[in-house]
């Protein structure tokens, strides 16, 4: 059975390690506390349908999914959580909290030595084939990275060019007015989130929670329908 390393909770590697998970050994290396958490992924798809493929109905009315105009929101970290245990459930091997320390390319495939968040949470992970997403993982300033090295058999997901992007959730209420390049999502909760390329607007009642992250510079580049789309094709790269 041959062996795959994704690097990134994130919604494309999830679908590659559950299209993939029967027919071979994958272990998926976040380097963030949770699958989730923090989430840059903006909370929009346009056709439900492309993750509800994958998740039961009891999850899906979990996920409260609402409609709005040519789409639906979600919160996107209650979506990657649900296709974490799905692939966790068919036996993807999944470190949080986990640093790549060395990546050492080889004729048998990849050894990759990490570190984890314990004193003894370190070893290496050989594979086969290699999937690199850190774009869509959220890093902190400051913080140590995942070594990885530059290589031409190393798979990235493609979603173009990658700008800076403040995003934000607020009341619903407070964001009835907001200018015409912001864009913004209302979710069931009452809540919207509203994703900036400079944080020129403020919600009256201020955010209810903030992130500084990087996304594709093309907005249905951003869509979690193109990022599904995108692990399925690099699924069948990997068959």
């Amino acid at each position: 059975m041959k062996s795959i390393g994704l690097v990134g909770g994130t919604f494309s590697n999830l679908i590659i390690a559950i299209e993939l998970a029967e027919t071979h050994q994958i272990t998926l290396i976040e380097l963030n506390a949770e699958i989730g958490l923090p989430s840059s992924s903006p909370g929009y798809i346009q056709n439900q349908n492309t993750l509800t493929n994958y998740l039961s109905q009891q999850q899906i009315d979990f996920l409260q999914i609402h409609s709005i105009d040519n789409g639906f929101t979600l919160r996107s970290e209650w979506a990657l959580k649900h296709l974490a245990v799905i692939a966790a459930e068919k036996g993807v091997e999944i470190y949080t909290r986990t640093r790549i320390t060395k990546c050492i390319e080889n004729s048998n495939g990849y050894s990759i030595h990490f570190v984890g968040a314990g004193s003894t949470s370190s070893g290496t992970i050989h594979c086969d084939s290699l999937v690199n997403d850190i774009q869509w993982t959220h890093q902190s300033p400051g913080e140590k990275q995942h070594q990885i090295p530059q290589s031409n058999t190393i798979l990235i997901p493609e979603f173009g060019k990658f700008i800076s992007i403040h995003g934000g959730t607020a009341l619903t209420s407070d964001c009835l007015e907001v200018p015409a390049e912001t864009t913004y999502y209302p979710r069931s909760e009452g809540l919207t989130e509203i994703w900036q390329t400079s944080e020129n607007w403020t919600p009256n009642k201020g955010w209810i929670e903030t992130i500084h992250c990087t996304l594709p510079e093309h907005l249905e580049k951003r869509h979690i329908d193109t990022q599904i789309s995108e692990g399925r094709r690099i699924s069948e790269l990997l068959k």
